[in-house]
């Protein structure tokens, strides 16, 4: 299976008739026969894609699309609509998985830690679970997720593509699922601990072969090199788990050494997350913050450093148990992230010029600087524990440590999830986010939640009143996972204005109001919109409102006018019409 192999142009239902008729001029006599008339200066045939052409014409969409693969000689390609939303059962099983084994059952676990004032008020096997709850069934499944509807696109509308992602997805659900229940009771379902490990394995040994397959022809970019890295950790990550929990049998994973489990952790978040969150972030963050050309010899140095640090730790903490290693790697680790953010040029981006709504919104600008101040804290709380650990030769308190990881994987990992995840899947979805007003609370709500956490963390070294504050942290960061859930569940399914209330509105789509109205471009074209004169097709993400501010409409009057026309109906003939632009322009 290879990227190459789908790389042929094909003819694909959601296609426009105008792009269809450019791509492929002999098709234009059989729209023609279809009843589609020329109408100059405009490009020939309407912004409608084939699905709606044929519903409207009263012809068979096979029979249509039979007839322009005859004209043409070109492949018909029935899989994009699937291709295009492969990524949501991934999401929609990391939130649903955050919410009730992770952070969820977490929360939990940190009132009955809160009520008890000590950390061993709860089982570690519990703690544990919920770890790998979180780690497998939020930050795995969310990357695979965005992984397969960018960069591993090519497998996805490979003709297996449905049965692959479903295969990958049940595994995770498997994995996860498996974990707990062996976590919870392992002499009853010991055989959960050991199908769950081969589970997961499977899963990374997948996704790793299909990053190899897709991207080992671009592996002299940074970011392809991160990316494959990344599924190599995440192996690593499952054949250690799977070695443990093997070893552990039906003693269940609160059998682990403090080393092993602190292993786990390392090997999920420095080896897999971090490298997937750098070679995804270096695609995907310049153009999402505007930030412009990026200082690549500082993305490459990253790389190199943070692996080295990442190797180094994972062998100190495992193997050999060396403090200096521990000293030496984690001080590799800080210099990969700072130069990964001088790479980035601090994540500070370029004003925005419109307001639009397939423009983003400006409150998730604030979320990659938070998380990178997060993880920068969180390697310094790290490195300074471990050469005090060194230099007196006694174990850092679970408090300490605590910190740190809620540091790594809520105060970096989790923010920059949040933030891009808001900013990233309207993109892939081609909308707008369903409910922008929520991108400050949710910032908010997480920013306190992880601050109160790390703080009352190394709080309880001093005094155990900070035992009955931390539960209140939990809360705080389980709210923003629900509101962040409520907000990509909502884009996900959004319905546009028009097809729910026959009425535009400003957030209203233009591709929708042209698929479901053809003759409204007729009405537009004697405004002088230069757009579609020359749009072959039209983003799903471009508003009724963006649209008429880049044309010079007054976007309120605009609006009206539409819904006046909708009201009215199809005209008889094309009328003229007295709606001047605005003078601005």
């Amino acid at each position: 299976m290879t990227a190459r192999s789908y790389a042929r142009k094909s003819i694909q239902p959601e296609m426009t008739v105008r792009q269809i008729a450019a791509d492929f001029p002999a098709t234009q006599e059989v729209f023609r026969l279809h009843g589609e008339q020329d109408a100059p200066p405009a490009r020939f045939g309407h912004l409608e894609p084939l699905t709606h052409f044929a519903r409207r014409r009263g012809t068979p969409l096979e029979t249509l699309l039979s007839e322009l693969a005859s004209v043409t000689g070109e492949q018909i390609e029935l899989r994009g609509r699937f291709a295009e939303h492969a990524h949501h059962g991934f999401i929609l099983w990391a939130m649903i998985l955050t919410l009730t084994l992770g952070a969820g059952w977490g929360a939990w676990l940190l009132w009955q830690i809160g009520m008890q004032r000590q950390f061993s008020g709860v089982p570690a096997a519990y703690v544990i679970a919920h770890g790998e709850a979180q780690l497998w069934g939020f930050i795995v499944l969310f990357v695979m997720g965005v992984a397969l509807r960018t960069v591993l696109q090519g497998a996805v509308r490979h003709p297996q593509g449905a049965w692959v992602c479903r295969v990958l997805l049940t595994l995770a659900l498997v994995g996860v699922g498996g974990s707990v229940l062996w976590s919870l009771l392992p002499e009853s379902f010991v055989s959960a601990g050991l199908i769950s490990s081969a589970a997961l394995l499977l899963l990374s040994l997948g996704f790793w072969g299909l990053q190899i397959a897709l991207l080992r022809t671009k592996c002299r970019a940074t970011w392809a090199r991160a990316v494959l890295v990344s599924g190599a950790w995440l192996t690593a990550w499952a054949v250690i788990t799977a070695w443990l929990r093997w070893s552990a049998g039906n003693v269940g994973p609160g059998a682990y050494s403090n080393a092993q489990r602190l292993l786990l952790i390392e090997l999920a978040v420095f080896g897999f997350a971090m490298n997937s969150i750098y070679g995804f972030g270096q695609m995907l963050l310049p153009g999402l913050l505007r930030i412009g050309s990026t200082r690549d010899w500082a993305l490459e140095l990253a790389h190199w450093l943070h692996n080295a640090g990442a190797i180094l730790v994972c062998f100190a903490t495992g193997l050999v148990a060396s403090g200096l290693g521990m000293v030496i790697g984690s001080g590799l680790l800080v210099s990969g992230a700072v130069l990964f953010a001088v790479g980035h040029r601090g994540f500070v981006g370029r004003r925005r010029t419109s307001h639009g709504d397939a423009k983003g919104h400006a409150p998730l600008d604030f979320y990659p600087p938070l998380a990178f101040f997060w993880l920068l804290a969180g390697l310094a709380l790290m490195t300074g524990g471990v050469v005090y650990e060194a230099v007196h030769e006694v174990p850092l308190p679970h408090a300490y440590m605590g910190a740190v990881r809620h540091a790594l994987t809520v105060g970096f990992m989790t923010t920059l999830i949040l933030g891009v995840g808001q900013r990233m899947l309207p993109v892939l979805d081609r909308t707008v986010l369903a409910m922008p007003r929520l991108t400050v609370p949710i910032l908010v709500l997480i920013g306190a939640g992880n601050l109160l956490r790390v703080i009352t963390e190394l709080a309880t070294m001093l005094t155990p009143v900070a035992y009955s504050v931390m539960p209140i942290s939990a809360v705080l960061e389980w709210s923003a996972l629900l509101l962040f859930a409520i907000n990509l569940t909502a884009t996900m399914f959004h319905s546009d204005p028009l097809l729910k209330r026959g009425r535009v509105t400003k957030r209203s789509s233009l591709a929708v109001l042209v698929a479901e109205h053809p003759w409204i471009e007729n009405r537009l074209r004697p405004l002088g919109t230069r757009y579609l004169e020359r749009a072959r097709s039209v983003p799903d993400e471009l508003t009724i409102g963006s649209f008429a501010e880049s044309e010079g409409f007054d976007a309120a009057q605009f609006v009206s006018e539409i819904n006046a026309w909708l009201a009215d109906g199809p005209p008889v003939m094309s009328l003229q019409n007295p709606m001047v632009k605005n003078v601005s322009r």
